[in-house]
């Protein structure tokens, strides 16, 4: 490829052109240094070129270069450059009706910290749970030591309906938070850009980056905790329709008396509730180990206060007979959504996320069975390897992209500190120029 160096273009913007070449190549592959020589190797630019771009880069912190004087005095010094993942950090953050998940990434994507705080009142107002969840985030910064002045950017992740400027409209499921503006809520605790997605969204954004979905470019990733609730990416792009409700699965509530907000744990802790108060009915409670929700009982100790989801899916894997009945009950209106979604966008993929995602193992059998008799050309269905961090995940993948968008693209400064160019000893350790 020729050098963007010749002809009538301005020189500042070639300057930027050809930077912008040379770290996506070390941005694309940070884990090792790249040489000079690889560089134009890849670039197809010349080696004078690829020093003034790199250096550039340099300069303004998102890469550091190194000089070895071990190869001094035998022609030319060896140069190498490598992206510098600490030159900014973002922040992914979860927020749910009953918890808020936080994840403080650098600039590869690696998470650093992690935080989860449950809320001790689901249906506290706004104003607290916002200030609850920058007390999480400042948590999580402060064990990843990381000042607020070195965020680069934020996403944060709501159910319900997420408008574009990032306000949570219709249906939230989070008490209060119907009419929040989370870029202005949160921007101002973070002190960086914060964008805002709907929590569905996020989570089949993140597995297309890390999970079961990756290289699909028709996918639905469906969330299936306590509600019901789609992330839809057709031919790679992520699909939010005119409001950002693309995905909402309110019409459940016209198949069959369901709602979008009975997802599989919801549906899963009452009907597990339920055979436990019926074995306790039944002659005292002594009923015999192999009747429909007997596994459930023992280890509830015959208390349906005791159960939840999790407990559920154990008495199922510990061969329940009221399994077949009880995961009928508990996927129906999953598989009714997954099977009227598939008609509609004929993904190659479906995946089931959030917390159930850990009981893949007694629910993917059943699902799959339940969807291919409602459909003659079922999608492939898979659980999520994620589980609950999906949208946590991908709340740092788009912070990425915004970072990238607003600091790397037109190649801004870094706001992390710069130090000054060095000279490494003869076959001694690499000392690197502005950077490490």
């Amino acid at each position: 490829m020729r050098d963007v160096s010749r002809g009538g273009a301005d020189s500042a913007m070639v300057r930027q052109l050809n930077a912008s070449r040379v770290l996506a190549v070390l941005r694309d592959a940070p884990e090792v240094p790249w040489s000079s020589n690889d560089l134009v190797e890849e670039t197809g630019m010349s080696r004078p070129t690829v020093l003034a771009a790199a250096d550039h880069l340099v300069d303004l912190g998102w890469v550091t270069g190194s000089v070895s004087r071990a190869a001094a005095g035998r022609g030319r010094p060896c140069r190498a450059f490598a992206f510098r993942r600490d030159a900014g950090y973002v922040l992914g953050v979860d927020i749910g009706a009953r918890t808020v998940r936080v994840a403080v990434a650098d600039l590869t994507g690696r998470v650093v910290a992690e935080d989860e705080h449950a809320f001790g009142d689901p249906g506290m107002p706004s104003g607290e749970r916002l200030e609850t969840v920058t007390e999480t985030a400042a948590g999580a910064l402060e064990a990843a030591g990381v000042s607020r002045a070195r965020l680069l950017a934020a996403c944060a992740g709501s159910s319900g309906t997420v408008a574009e400027d990032g306000t949570v409209r219709v249906r939230s499921g989070i008490p209060d938070f119907v009419g929040v503006n989370l870029p202005d809520a949160l921007g101002r605790a973070f002190g960086c850009a914060v964008v805002a997605e709907n929590d569905c969204n996020l989570a089949v954004i993140a597995e297309r980056w890390r999970g079961v979905a990756s290289g699909s470019e028709n996918v639905v990733c469906m969330l299936a905790g306590e509600r019901l609730g789609a992330g839809i990416v057709v031919h790679g792009g992520l699909v939010r329709g005119h409001q950002g409700g693309a995905g909402e699965l309110g019409f459940l509530s016209l198949m069959g008396g369901s709602t979008a907000a009975e997802g599989l744990a919801s549906r899963a802790r009452t009907e597990g509730r339920r055979l436990v108060d019926a074995v306790a009915a039944r002659a005292g409670g002594t009923a015999s180990p192999d009747s429909p929700g007997a596994v459930l009982h023992t280890l509830a100790r015959g208390d349906s206060a005791r159960v939840d989801a999790p407990l559920v899916f154990e008495a199922m894997r510990r061969g329940d007979t009221a399994l077949p009945s009880l995961a009928e009950h508990i996927l129906g209106p999953a598989a009714r959504a997954i099977a009227t979604v598939s008609l509609l966008l004929d993904p190659e993929l479906v995946v089931i996320g959030g917390a159930v995602a850990d009981a893949g193992d007694v629910l993917l059998a059943p699902l799959r069975d339940l969807v291919g008799r409602l459909s003659e050309a079922p999608p492939r269905l898979e659980f999520s390897p994620l589980t609950d961090r999906a949208v946590v995940l991908g709340a740092v993948r788009l912070a990425l992209d915004t970072a990238q968008a607003r600091f790397q693209d037109p190649l801004a400064p870094t706001p992390s500190p710069r130090p000054g160019r060095a000279q490494g000893p003869a076959n001694g350790p690499v000392i690197h120029a502005n950077g490490w």
